[in-house]
């Protein structure tokens, strides 16, 4: 069970949210700007319909029942947009083989989280599958594009300035366990609810949400109301 909560882990924004930048500065310090945007475009799409559909569910209780679909995973539609892409980047400068052989482990990665989200118990299988077969389109997408550009090598200070950027603002930011917190907070603000939906009974909770996170005098105020 460890091993499955740490590739698990790699689909958390601390690791995904980060290498998204990553090939975004790679990008731009490459002077790719068209390309730069289409990964943005790429990545950007397929994040907000996985966010959207688990809002859907936590806010209005919109899914697949008979399937257990409450929503794509984040984790597993982060680790397939990026995953592949990155190491075909790295990859850029070896044979075709060598970079076909970087975009499928790339995608190998990508359903072992998948399977990881099922095996620690955060998602069904159809979340998990569903979400790793989104953010692998998303890949293939930005790829089938990425193939007709000819330069993408980015000038090594540029990429380490954004880099080092990237990494003082997101980090601090990216911590997993307020991704979901963050998610359920705008559910309920556009629904109109304090009461989210529960997975196990398909019904809005008994009583209001409390985010774990909060302190605990907000936390005592949401129950005393």
């Amino acid at each position: 069970m460890l091993w499955w909560s740490h590739l698990s882990a790699l689909g958390g924004l601390n690791v995904t949210a980060l290498l998204a930048v990553g090939v975004a500065a790679w990008l731009v310090a490459a002077r790719c700007w068209r390309l730069a945007l289409a990964w943005c475009l790429v990545f950007g799409g397929a994040m907000l319909v996985a966010a959207a559909s688990q809002v859907a569910f936590i806010g209005w209780g919109i899914g697949i029942r008979s399937l257990a679909f409450t929503g794509f995973s984040g984790h597993a539609t982060r680790a397939a947009a990026v995953f592949p892409v990155a190491l075909f980047l790295l990859m850029e400068r070896g044979s075709p083989w060598l970079r076909r052989a970087a975009v499928a482990a790339g995608g190998t990665l990508a359903l072992a989280v998948a399977l990881a989200r099922i095996q620690v118990g955060a998602h069904s299988a159809s979340e998990a599958l569903s979400g790793c077969v989104l953010g692998l389109a998303a890949a293939g997408v930005f790829l089938a594009r990425a193939g007709a550009a000819q330069d993408r090598s980015p000038q090594p200070l540029l990429l380490l300035l954004l880099g080092l950027l990237a990494a003082t603002i997101l980090l601090p930011r990216a911590d997993p366990d307020y991704s979901h917190q963050w998610l359920t907070a705008v559910a309920l603000k556009l629904s109109g609810r304090d009461r989210v939906y529960l997975r196990n009974d398909w019904q809005p909770a008994q009583g209001p949400y409390v985010p774990p996170c909060a302190p605990a005098r907000v936390r005592f105020a949401i129950l005393c109301t």
